[in-house]
């Protein structure tokens, strides 16, 4: 496999590598250690761990950019070294080089298409979006096979392909928690009353100071913030002004999973003139369905319609009054949010679980290694 980040874990990296394992498969990550620059090689839940450099910073796109070369370079020469069978490109900042080094040893290449990556990078490129875009299209459709996390991303990948590309979710293996569990977490943290859940990516487009600034004290509603990004000094400040506003900083899969069942509802606002916000299926809907919590999000997103047709929570506007006003109303009604949750849970557990996108993942590398019944 082929990462661009660290592999901290990377949770949709992490789920499909330890399924790999358990199916019997050797896993080797050959990641880009950005954070630190070093060489490293370790081992973690069977899963066999490469880091390579250059160091480069998080929340620069140009650094990046040029940093980038330098990461496929070393890790064309890492995988000199190793011994395998098929490539397993996550995302297209890692494409190119799963091409190159399939094309140099023979071997099968997968695309993981995460998100559709010119369009994640639009604001951060500006005029090269156009020429990223066609690029991102030619280069996809070179790819052995393809999966992606949704039905209108396999769609969009899928355009020009022969085959059609499989929907592998990064649905979580969750487990129910129970009351006691949930009170322990709750006083761990601090947290008590009606809880706000938002977990995840704390950048621009993502709702995040609306989140932190819709509530007063008075309202009894805690917000419960938990992730990183560029806009977490802003929630650290929300929070040392508000009460009511709790921020914990960034948390693991699982921490992740308790604090979800933690909440009464989770938020799941995202800016709709984003192309990947429309089409992606975010990772704390799926967390809100497998453990029966309500979520709220807004117009305009695929996964809104979702929401609304199985009931699993509200959908709203995409500004802060009518987040507000939708979020206190549905306060008022605990059996209906409790309804709701129930409902995301019986849809998750028929069609979404990890359990699908796990026949299929293991489909894909079946076929591609000729090993297919």
């Amino acid at each position: 496999m082929l990462l661009a980040n660290p592999y901290r874990p990377d949770p949709r990296v992490r789920i499909e590598a330890r399924t790999l394992v358990a199916a019997g498969y050797r896993v080797q990550v050959l990641a880009w250690g950005r954070d630190t620059g070093k060489t490293e090689m370790t081992d973690e839940e069977g899963i066999e761990i490469i880091r390579v450099g250059p160091v480069c910073p998080f929340r620069s796109a140009w650094r990046m950019v040029s940093s980038l070369p330098r990461y496929w370079m070393a890790a064309l020469r890492a995988s000199r070294s190793l011994q395998f069978d098929l490539i397993h490109s996550h995302d297209l900042d890692t494409l190119p080089l799963g091409l190159c080094i399939s094309r140099l040893t023979g071997k099968p290449l997968i695309y993981d298409g995460h998100e559709l990556y010119s369009a994640m990078v639009k604001d951060e490129v500006g005029p090269m979006y156009r020429p990223l875009s066609m690029l991102e299209h030619l280069l996809v459709k070179q790819a052995d096979s393809v999966v992606t996390v949704s039905e209108t991303l396999a769609g969009i990948l899928s355009r020009g392909r022969g085959d059609n590309a499989r929907i592998v979710r990064t649905s979580p293996e969750a487990t129910p928690v129970s009351a006691e569990e949930i009170v322990s977490i709750r006083a761990k943290y601090g947290i008590g009353g009606f809880v706000l859940g938002y977990l995840g990516s704390l950048e621009p487009g993502r709702f995040v100071e609306e989140l932190a600034e819709a509530f007063a004290p008075e309202d009894g509603v805690t917000v419960l913030i938990a992730g990183s990004g560029s806009l977490q000094d802003r929630v650290k400040d929300a929070a040392k002004q508000r009460s009511n506003v709790v921020y914990i900083g960034s948390v693991s899969a699982e921490e992740a999973l308790r604090l979800t069942a933690a909440s009464d509802l989770v938020a799941a606002m995202m800016d709709h003139r984003n192309p990947n916000n429309v089409i992606g299926t975010p990772g704390k809907i799926l967390n809100s369905m497998a453990l029966a919590k309500p979520v709220v999000t807004n117009e305009g997103l695929e996964i809104a319609r979702l929401v609304e047709s199985v009931g699993c929570g509200v959908v709203t506007r995409y500004n802060r009054d009518d987040f507000r006003r939708s979020v206190l109303e549905s306060m008022k009604d605990p059996a209906r949010l409790k309804g709701m949750g129930e409902k995301g849970k019986n849809h998750f557990d028929k069609h979404l679980s990890w359990s699908k996108s796990r026949d299929e993942l293991l489909a894909v590398y079946r076929l591609l290694l000729g090993t297919d019944q």
